[in-house]
């Protein structure tokens, strides 16, 4: 099968990385907690000047048109929404557990395997896309999940509605990874080119990120202690399997192809972001669900991923 070598070479060195990673904490060589280092390394630093880089060298003539953007939203809101409606009925869970459960279905791991998957089965040109993903979940989904669980904190009982919600939106837009690439994006309508310099000083630790992302992820992943529930099963089914299908169905009714529309499919088969841990664990809220839902849906992100990269290569 002529998808087969392009499958292989997209997941053997991620799965290598990912292996050193969960080998390392096992053996002990490495504490599973060294990954919130690394994660914020790669969140604060890596990452944003990558993402930076990638929109400020980028034509405004590659920039996708609005379908993508449109697809990218209803696929994000509609598995967030419908994971909602579940939690609070089929699992009778309240308001600010059933916006975490939401959250974990919706959530995709744009930011550590995305590029990197990205990168090998479509190329540079379709990182633009997957950076524009990151920024768009990243300011869609956390501030919704965050309001439904404030809602539910004492630290926020005194906010309601509006005010939690611009609470929310301003602590996403306050993180580098959201406003990096937001500042590229202004950088390039101002049709000015970065100095070679600068976008040298940007490669050298934006190619850090791939790497050391997949690397923390596997060391995350050798501390979990996975306590597998009827909750964490459907945010898997909801992440890996309907994302893609309702991405896919979405793109083909506005007749969207090419490399947005491979894209758009391959950001909803990647697994739930780890992301998702820290909320569970700042509002002490599904830790449990969201270590299964985050380690089950990374291993099952294998077939996935394979299966979106053979159906549209």
């Amino acid at each position: 099968m002529s998808f087969l070598p392009v499958i292989l070479s997209a997941f053997v060195p991620i799965a290598f990385v990912i292996l050193l990673g969960v080998l390392a904490g096992r053996a002990g060589i490495l504490k599973s907690n060294v990954s919130v280092v690394l994660s914020i390394l790669v969140l604060d630093f890596c990452l944003p000047a990558e993402l930076f880089n990638a929109m400020a060298t980028t034509s405004l003539n590659d920039l996708p048109e609005w379908r993508f953007f449109a697809s990218i939203v209803v696929g994000l809101l509609g598995i967030f929404v419908l994971a909602l409606v579940l939690a609070l009925t089929i699992f009778r869970k309240t308001l600010n557990e059933g916006g975490l459960q939401a959250l974990n279905a919706s959530f995709p791991n744009i930011a550590f395997i995305g590029i990197p998957v990205v990168l090998a089965v479509v190329g540079k040109t379709g990182v633009v896309y997957a950076v524009i993903a990151i920024v768009i979940s990243s300011l869609l989904l956390p501030p919704i999940a965050l309001t439904l669980l404030a809602a539910g904190s004492t630290e926020e009982k005194g906010n309601k509605g509006l005010t939690l919600l611009v609470h929310s939106l301003w602590g996403s837009l306050r993180q580098s990874v959201v406003w990096a690439p937001l500042l590229g994006v202004l950088f390039a309508l101002t049709r000015l080119h970065l100095p070679a310099v600068a976008q040298s000083s940007l490669t050298l630790i934006g190619e850090a990120t791939t790497g050391l992302a997949l690397f923390a992820l596997g060391l995350l992943l050798s501390g979990q202690k996975t306590r597998i529930g009827g909750a964490a099963l459907c945010n898997v089914g909801l992440k890996n399997i309907a994302q893609p299908l309702l991405m896919w169905g979405i793109g083909l009714v506005l007749g969207m192809s090419g490399e947005p529309l491979r894209v758009m499919i391959l950001c909803g088969a990647l697994p739930t972001a780890p992301m998702t841990a820290m909320f569970a664990i700042k509002f002490n809220v599904g830790t449990d669900e969201t270590d299964a839902t985050i380690l089950l849906s990374t291993v099952l992100s294998l077939i996935t991923v394979g299966v979106a990269i053979a159906l549209t290569s």
